[in-house]
């Protein structure tokens, strides 16, 4: 027999026991170890024939237990689909497939696959892409949405059908969802105690889109540890609209001695046009990021950052998903925040003019 149709002989042979009802519901089936010495094959052989079944729902696998029947035919379970919709502003941001990797990962161990659709920023082409989603059958979405609150009509989509989904890095705080993001309060507070620790008190938080809660959130963490510190806080903290020209003037007047960025995207566009124009860092001004974006590694000046765990984050809003899928949750307004961590890299420095 070739041996690329071993696998299926095993397949047809363990189908035809649940059919038959020689296995039954949630029974445990025997090791891969033990199977392959039942039908003289590899294990290879055996893990082709276990996905494919997995796959097709007879069976489902539970980490560190075993692998256990599901039902007597494939058609009685779920389709086992989630859809992950990234909404970006740039598809070869590692940032996005790192998630992504995490919600495959967790998804596999419950025996769920993934389909990944890119929607950009256009509301009418993530409107066309949940109906073809809808369309094939799917358990859930994962959503990394550009504007959730523009989004809400696209979304009322999804829940006409009452089909769980999981918003990823913002929401609306107006429009009880569930979520999964990164504690951006928490890293705030580290970010901003560090740049204190260093002696800078002239400090402004720099915002890309303020519109979203996740910004907002990084601010609010700010403005507390700034407050805590005895530091006057008003909107003179934050800057939204940059005026390069003005920013240096201000940086070498000493006026601002150090740049809270709210993503490192935003932070390295900063840091070049002030090198540019002859700014030291960190020498004149100390500016530390939030992400630990990978094209942040690769300045020539080492990015200090916040850093997100985008497969952790990736990977809990699966588990969120398979839960509410599985009707474990009570409400659909619960959040799980993946936790932060400070990295310091050469762009801060002690104040030299405290």
């Amino acid at each position: 027999m070739d041996k690329n149709l071993k696998y299926l002989v095993v397949k047809r042979s363990i189908m035809d026991q649940i059919r038959s009802g020689q296995l039954k519901p949630n029974d445990k089936l025997p090791s891969e170890d033990e199977y392959s010495e039942e039908f003289n094959v590899s294990g290879i052989t055996i893990r082709k024939a276990m996905t494919e079944l997995a796959n097709e729902g007879y069976i489902k696998r539970i980490k560190r237990k075993g692998t256990y029947v599901n039902g007597p035919i494939a058609e009685e379970v779920s389709s086992h689909l989630i859809a992950v919709l990234l909404s970006a502003e740039d598809y070869y941001d590692i940032s996005y497939m790192k998630i992504v990797k995490g919600a495959q990962s967790m998804a596999a161990e419950h025996n769920f696959s993934l389909i990944v659709e890119w929607c950009s920023n256009n509301l009418s082409h993530e409107a066309e892409t949940i109906k073809k989603m809808l369309d094939r059958k799917i358990d859930g979405f994962i959503i990394y949405p550009f504007d959730p609150v523009k989004s809400k009509d696209n979304y009322q989509l999804i829940e006409d059908k009452n089909i769980p989904y999981i918003l990823v890095d913002r929401y609306d705080i107006n429009h009880p969802t569930y979520f999964v993001g990164s504690n951006n309060y928490d890293g705030a507070v580290l970010a901003t105690k560090e740049l204190l620790r260093l002696k800078h008190t002239k400090i402004k938080f720099v915002s890309y889109h303020f519109f979203l809660n996740s910004e907002q959130e990084r601010y609010d963490g700010f403005c507390s540890v700034m407050r805590q510190a005895g530091l006057d806080v008003n909107q003179e903290n934050l800057l939204v609209n940059i005026d390069f020209n003005l920013l240096k003037r201000q940086i070498l007047d000493r006026e601002i001695t150090a740049l809270f960025c709210c993503n490192d995207r935003l932070a390295i566009k900063i840091m070049q046009n002030l090198i540019d124009q002859g700014v030291r860092i960190p020498q004149d001004v100390s500016i530390i990021g939030f992400d630990d974006w990978d094209n942040a590694q690769n300045t020539s000046i080492g990015l200090s950052t916040v850093r997100q765990n985008f497969n952790e984050i990736g990977s809990y809003a699966a588990l969120l998903l398979i839960n509410a899928i599985q009707g474990k949750l009570q409400n659909n307004n619960t959040k799980m925040l993946s936790g932060v961590s400070l990295i310091t890299r050469e762009s801060i420095c002690e104040n030299p003019y405290a």
